[in-house]
């Protein structure tokens, strides 16, 4: 059993506006004719994509208030769920391919490739996240982003110069020395052996080899798409902040910082590099980030303001005939970091500046959640009706998401 599953659905606003207020204001927005809503949501990480509730929450408003004006935006802030959101609003195709997972066993991932400038849309998790193993196998030391540059491979030889790669959701502590080998960057020991792209063989680089790094890199635009801003080293950097999660234990805390440290000294020395150790978002996926700002010249953009610039979603706030009445948006799990220029922050911004109400709909609501801090148009709902496992919370999002779209359309229709 789960603590932060452990809620109930809360019909409450994080603000000084008492809820019947908030009800009368939604009753009488629902039952306008040509009201418009956007369904905006992120995906629910393991469990529920965006589109997905788009679907579930579109079809719930329709069977109730026919019409209803609604606009599906499926968003991302360059995690899971980016190459969804953008080809979901651009003209595309799926590329699949057989790549390495974390721990060197086949798979087959995917990735997207635009029809405007021949850009291929990358997302890590797809070849090297926590999704593609099994929680008990987790092992920073031993996970490699090789997989990763097998994608990036695979769209160079598509004829992709242009790259939006996205780093959410890694099993990896690689320093991104793993997706460097599978672009032909060799990494050496003292000996002059070949080292595999892991956690554990940070520490034994003696020599950065790039005679063989594929000379297609260089011709390329790269652009991070993220919204974390954590240097490569330190407390706040990539192995202290995310090692954990991904399977770190103490001693391997340790080594690992001890390896990317003199991973980075040595690619500082054989690229003829300033250090970028404390540049924000070099951290970002175990390394991953400083790995493509260093060896393929990448510039780092918000996820989100990435993804909002495709869907033309500003354009939408600006004109007032298109402006919405009304936002629902979503994740999986809502706390501070929500706020802090991830996606839900980035909305409430915009729902702020133009005094729009907007929905929140997560899995579970974080404790550390300041009212203070939570602007007075927002108000939160978790899906979670009562006492229940994560497995069965995750397993169930949307039928739960249904039941309570189901209750809250019903809710507004009858007060």
């Amino acid at each position: 059993m789960t603590a932060d599953f452990l809620l109930y659905i809360r019909f409450s606003i994080f603000g000084q506006i008492p809820l019947y207020l908030l009800i009368i204001s939604l009753f009488f927005l629902v039952v306008f004719k040509n009201m418009k809503i956007l369904i905006a949501p992120d995906s629910f990480k393991g469990s529920l994509s965006a589109i997905e509730f788009c679907r579930i929450v579109a079809e719930q408003i329709q069977c109730f208030q026919p019409d209803t004006e609604l606009q599906l935006m499926p968003l991302a802030d360059g995690g899971e769920g980016t190459i969804d959101a953008i080809l979901a609003n651009a003209r595309g195709q799926l590329i699949s391919t057989q790549v390495q997972d974390p721990l060197g066993n086949l798979i087959s991932a995917q990735y997207a490739i635009l029809d405007e400038h021949h850009t291929a849309v990358i997302e890590m998790a797809r070849a090297s996240g926590l999704a593609q193993i099994e929680s008990a196998l987790l092992n920073p030391l031993l996970a490699s982003s090789f997989g990763t540059g097998e994608l990036i491979l695979d769209a160079l030889e598509q004829g992709c110069r242009r790259f939006i790669i996205g780093l959410g959701g890694s099993a990896t502590n690689d320093g991104g020395t793993g997706m460097l080998q599978a672009l032909g960057v060799r990494f050496l020991d003292v000996r002059k052996q070949v080292l595999r792209g892991c956690g554990a063989n940070l520490k034994n680089i003696s020599t950065i080899d790039l005679s063989d790094f594929d000379p297609r890199m260089k011709a390329s635009e790269v652009i991070i798409a993220g919204d974390v801003t954590n240097p490569l080293l330190g407390d706040l950097g990539a192995t202290y902040i995310y090692g954990p999660q991904k399977g770190a234990d103490e001693a391997m805390l340790v080594e690992l910082e001890e390896g990317m440290t003199l991973f980075a000294k040595k690619s500082a020395q054989f690229l003829l590099l300033d250090d970028l150790f404390d540049v924000p978002g070099t951290g970002a996926a175990g390394g991953m980030g400083y790995a493509l700002m260093a060896y393929c010249q990448a510039s780092m953009q918000s996820g989100f303001e990435l993804i909002a610039d495709m869907t033309g979603l500003d354009g939408i706030f600006a004109a007032t005939q298109s402006r919405p009445d009304l936002i629902i948006t979503g994740e999986g799990r809502f706390d501070s970091q929500s706020l802090n220029g991830k996606l839900i922050g980035r909305l409430s911004e915009r729902t702020d500046r133009y005094d729009i109400p907007l929905i929140v709909i997560c899995g579970a609501i974080g404790d550390d959640l300041d009212r203070e801090i939570i602007s007075r148009n927002v108000s939160v709902f978790s899906l979670v009706d009562g006492p229940c496992s994560l497995e069965y919370a995750m397993r169930n999002s949307p039928m739960l998401l249904e039941k309570l779209m189901m209750n809250m359309v019903r809710l507004l229709r009858v007060y």
